[in-house]
């Protein structure tokens, strides 16, 4: 149903790609995750962890190919990105818009840019306070 085709691209870097046989997802594909989801509902349901731990061990071993498939994710992986909003002020009856960084520090900046005044005091007293809860020891 799946079949992996190892390649190296012209840069010298090695690559995958991933064949799937699309008229088996209906038929095929489909009544094998129906078994393995219907599998993991029981088992969950059950809270029998000596067969779960023994089901999940043999779906989690890889061989070889995998293996080869997971190191290509991983080399190729991008880095997460990160989620940052411009802000919109009111200045002098026209609008401004404002970008930032794409870094932590640009989150930061516009965080605090947005909610002005007591509101980030008041945020950083409170954390302030439980802050202790909140930290493994």
């Amino acid at each position: 149903m799946i079949k992996f085709e190892f390649t190296t691209l012209p840069d010298g870097k090695e690559y995958f790609y991933m064949n799937i046989d699309r008229a088996q997802l209906r038929t095929t594909g489909h009544k094998a995750l129906s078994d393995f989801l219907g599998k993991l509902h029981t088992l969950k349901s059950l809270g029998d962890f000596g067969q779960a731990e023994e089901w999940f061990n043999t779906y989690s071993t890889l061989d070889d190919e995998m293996r080869k498939v997971k190191d290509l994710v991983e080399l190729h992986r991008k880095p997460r990105r990160l989620e940052l909003q411009p802000n919109l002020f009111n200045a002098d009856s026209d609008v401004e818009y404002r970008d930032y960084a794409e870094s932590f520090e640009g989150i930061i900046q516009s965080y605090c840019e947005r909610f002005e005044g007591d509101f980030l005091q008041d945020v950083y007293d409170e954390w302030k306070g439980k802050a202790d809860q909140f930290r493994y020891k």
